[in-house]
């Protein structure tokens, strides 16, 4: 749910939207090349299965100072968009090995939430003031499927690096009460949101007994949003996601274990 902060909090159900199906059909086909493509010589080096929970720190950055629309203004970074915003993450992965030698390839399935940064919008009830007359402050909530099929090579006795792309099939939020303005805004605001989106992720990793620790950034290489419309106006709100993903992994099968 996206959160809007002023006198009164609303709550929105998600939807994920039909746009995602084509796109979704072809992630989990490479999904399914990348792990059984090679036929049986694939399944046979297939290392590990696993599970994990992860807490993330996030960041949102509009490009977009400062907005004006209609009687609001939002101001983008008041904050400075700080990589300060938290959430989570719950994952399933296996690790399959590539050749004899120290590379692998990670296809991941992943579902994360978080909010992004805040923006502050003022109100202003006659458009020619010089004045807020309101200030209230506005947050997405970042709710999306992760496909990633990652790659990663392994050093040492049990550490490694991991990087490769991750495709983001974002959760739209419906703002449940559009009947004031604030509401009008807030609904606009949730819907500029990017249905599918590309970012990538690169980090470093150790195994532990079951365990498979790792840290990770990501960045998006495609918009989160890139505008929203009020009043049959449309403003630009061209906006670029980042975060930090502490990775808690088990394995549940891991054949180096014999």
């Amino acid at each position: 749910m996206s959160k809007f902060f002023s006198n009164n909090a609303s709550q929105r159900p998600a939807r994920l939207g039909r746009g995602c199906f084509f796109a979704g059909q072809t992630a989990a086909l490479v999904l399914v090349l990348a792990l059984f493509g090679g036929g049986g010589a694939v399944a046979q080096r297939l290392e590990a299965v696993g599970v994990a929970a992860s807490f993330t720190v996030n960041q949102t950055w509009v490009r977009q100072a400062r907005i004006s629309a209609a009687e609001f203004t939002l101001r983008t970074n008041t904050d400075g968009s700080r990589l300060d915003d938290t959430g989570n993450r719950f994952s399933a992965y296996a690790r399959v090995g590539v050749g004899a030698g120290r590379f692998f390839v990670q296809p991941e399935l992943a579902y994360a939430s978080g909010l992004g940064s805040s923006i502050t919008v003022g109100f202003r009830q006659f458009p020619d003031s010089q004045f807020d007359d309101n200030v209230s402050t506005y947050s997405h909530w970042m709710r999306r499927l992760d496909v990633a099929p990652l790659a990663g090579w392994r050093f040492g006795q049990n550490a490694y690096l991991l990087a490769g792309p991750v495709v983001l099939f974002n959760l739209r939020e419906r703002y449940s009460s559009p009947d004031t303005r604030s509401g009008e805004l807030a609904a606009s605001l949730d819907a500029s949101v990017e249905r599918v989106q590309l970012a990538a992720q690169a980090g470093i990793g150790v195994k532990l007994w079951r365990l498979d620790l790792n840290a990770r950034f990501e960045h998006s290489l495609t918009p989160y949003t890139k505008a929203f419309s009020l009043d049959n106006q449309r403003y630009g709100y061209r906006q670029s996601t980042s975060q930090v993903i502490f990775n808690l992994g088990f394995l549940l099968f891991d054949s180096r274990r014999g």
